[in-house]
């Protein structure tokens, strides 16, 4: 019996009490309804690449991804009890029973250094990888993940924002090493700074690294001009005449963004303003797209927003930028999905991959066809954006995400950061 046939029984039995998680009476349906993408489209700006260039000219320590990934100083682990209890598999709430069927099972999984899995400041957002990064799925010879964190100072108790960081991870050899993003200054003397967003996307378009600004836009950086710095002091930029970056020892400079019209912060989902939480590569569309989720904390009366809207922009082959027409990235489409609370979306030959928060429970990976009604799985707690390690051949591969719990709301050690990976074929 295929999956599909599956699931379709499963439905009958379990899927009204999954969907209704967050279904008020209000909404029209719970379908993924197509809309219109006027209000979305985007003014590219490369102005800031020249800057980046100065830098890279300026220090002379430009340094290779697989140099980065040969100098990891940290080292993946395997995962303890509680940290796999945030897993598909452990999924056992009574509140939402699903069946066995619509149970998901990880294939492949790894948890942080004890430093970074219990780290009360840094959280980690998006991930993407190697095979967005290039058709083979490797860079050069390297199998990789990129996860983002985003800095919470008032965690942290500082008035300092350190922005981003984005952690290269070698799936050969479990080694793993944090670089910081930073956006150069527009001044004679060359620096930097900080980019203090939350960075809950990220997808990996040949040397470019897009990172989802929420209130903004897209950032865009280049990963072909990482730079050493110094890394003795917990400072920011250029002082008496040496560059630091908070204690990391690579930086990698903006280069680009695509901006929304409409950018007020903090951003809050409305029918002229989309809300840039997840970002992923659909290779199955000709050309490319670059797929944008958006998470709206429970669903709108208004049908233009309903749970959240995806919009998908598209993907020039060669250069790995977005299309323009008129100077303007224009959407190829977009659609209202029936879901709040979407942590990550991918689209795969049509079909859109949902994947949902419940706080610190287990929630549900939704998906389905535009005009359809969606089908509900089993997802992790915690789980954040999402990205498709394709198959050989540009076919359907793996689905990954990372989990951003360590502690709960009162602050109690809860131990849920894991990065794993599902069959796409399994899921739905």
């Amino acid at each position: 019996m295929t999956r599909c046939v599956r699931s379709a029984i499963a439905l009958i039995a379990a899927l009204a009490a999954a969907m209704a998680v967050s279904s008020p009476a209000s909404a029209a349906d719970d379908q993924i309804n197509p809309r219109s993408t006027t209000a979305f489209t985007l003014t590219s700006d490369w102005s800031l690449e020249a800057y980046a260039v100065a830098l890279q000219n300026e220090l002379g320590t430009r340094r290779s991804v697989t140099a980065v990934l040969d100098a990891a100083n940290r080292s993946t682990a395997a995962c303890n009890a509680s940290q796999r209890g945030a897993l598909p598999e452990y999924y056992a709430r009574t509140d939402y029973p699903l069946s066995p069927d619509q149970i998901l099972r990880s294939t492949e999984s790894f948890c942080w250094d004890p430093g970074d899995s219990k780290v009360t400041y840094w959280l980690p957002q998006g991930v993407t990888g190697s095979s967005d990064a290039d058709d083979d799925g490797l860079w050069g010879t390297k199998r990789f993940l990129a996860v983002s964190w985003h800095y919470d100072k008032s965690v942290a108790g500082t008035t300092v924002d350190k922005g981003v960081r984005v952690t290269l991870v070698d799936l050969t050899t479990g080694k793993y090493r944090h670089v910081l993003l930073v956006e150069p200054t527009r001044t004679v003397t060359l620096n930097y700074t900080a980019v203090p967003i939350h960075a809950g996307g990220l997808a990996w378009l040949g040397h470019y690294l897009y990172v989802a600004d929420s209130a903004k836009g897209l950032r865009v950086f280049d990963m072909d001009r990482i730079l050493e710095v110094d890394a003795s002091q917990d400072l920011i930029g250029r002082h008496s005449g040496t560059y630091y970056a908070h204690t990391y020892q690579y930086v990698v400079p903006q280069v680009a963004s695509y901006q929304q019209a409409v950018r007020n912060s903090p951003c809050t989902p409305q029918p002229d303003q989309l809300c840039f939480s997840s970002i992923s590569l659909d290779r199955s569309t000709t050309p490319d797209t670059l797929v944008v989720g958006e998470y709206r904390d429970g669903r709108s009366t208004d049908p233009a927003i309903d749970g959240g809207r995806v919009v998908r922009y598209d993907v020039v082959s060669d250069t790995r930028k977005l299309v323009l027409t008129s100077g303007k990235a224009v959407p190829r489409d977009a659609v209202t999905v029936p879901k709040s609370n979407v942590q990550g979306v991918q689209t795969w030959q049509g079909r859109y991959y949902l994947g949902r928060s419940s706080l610190y429970q287990h929630s549900f990976m939704y998906t389905g066809l535009p005009g359809s009604t969606v089908v509900a799985n089993s997802w992790a707690i915690g789980g954040e954006d999402l990205y498709h390690e394709h198959g050989a051949g540009i076919s359907a591969g793996k689905l990954w995400t990372a989990t951003e719990h360590a502690y709960d709301g009162a602050g109690n050690l809860i131990d849920r950061r894991a990065v794993f990976a599902v069959p796409l074929a399994e899921i739905g």
